[in-house]
């Protein structure tokens, strides 16, 4: 499971000068929300707004692309997809991330992780294994045997990655492939099941009741 969490503050409280805040575990629940916002003093009728202050996500990249007023709906969305990719898939998403095309807002996030198919990513580190991995195994050139030792694998692996628009990232070398990428999300229309975000229910207040009922007849005076 992806480490996704958002530390979330009272807006109003926070713009006094009073921090309220709690952490908030993504995935989550309407329940889980509504605690959270129990918990910071968010009750609709007096304070409606949270401030996202920090986020700590176990994918390198992602907090920086996601706001201060993001919302939690969204956060859902964005972590439910990161938890329904398998191994493969998150390691291609991560390099994705460094390759910076789609990911800078948590809508691209969200999109990136549908169109994980718009991208090669080869397992090579720099431009020299690069150089090396298109020789052997590409053969995007035929080189002599008698020529590898003269020939400069950095620069032709460098000069390539330039011309194709790619990135070396910690994850391997990505570049975009032929598939068309796609946007399954628009921004604003987020699919039922992963909308959490609900105010808290407020408590009545009860009031005591005298001995005596309102209908009862009051006592005659003599």
């Amino acid at each position: 499971m992806v480490e996704f969490s958002a530390n979330i503050a009272n807006l109003r409280k926070y713009g006094g000068g009073v921090l309220c805040d709690t952490t908030l575990s993504f995935p989550t629940t309407t329940e889980q929300v509504q605690a959270a916002l129990r918990e910071i003093g968010i009750d609709r009728l007096f304070s409606s707004e949270i401030i996202i202050l920090d986020y700590s996500i176990g994918v390198k990249g992602v907090a920086r692309a996601l706001g201060e007023y993001t919302h939690i709906d969204e956060l859902n969305y964005l972590a439910s997809r990161l938890n329904e990719l398998d191994p493969e898939e998150l390691m291609k998403f991560t390099a994705a991330v460094e390759h910076g095309e789609y990911a800078n807002s948590a809508e691209e996030l969200i999109n990136l992780t549908f169109n994980l198919d718009h991208y090669e990513l080869y397992p090579v580190q720099n431009a020299e294994e690069y150089g090396l991995w298109l020789v052997d195994e590409l053969m995007a050139l035929q080189l002599p045997e008698q020529a590898r030792d003269y020939f400069d694998f950095e620069a032709y692996g460098e000069d390539t990655a330039i011309n194709e628009g790619g990135t070396f990232t910690s994850q391997g070398y990505m570049l975009a492939g032929p598939e068309p990428f796609q946007k399954v999300y628009d921004g604003q229309h987020i699919p039922e099941q992963y909308q959490v975000f609900q105010y808290p229910i407020r408590q009545k207040i009860a009031v005591p009741r005298s001995h005596r009922s309102r209908d009862s007849p009051k006592r005659r005076r003599p």
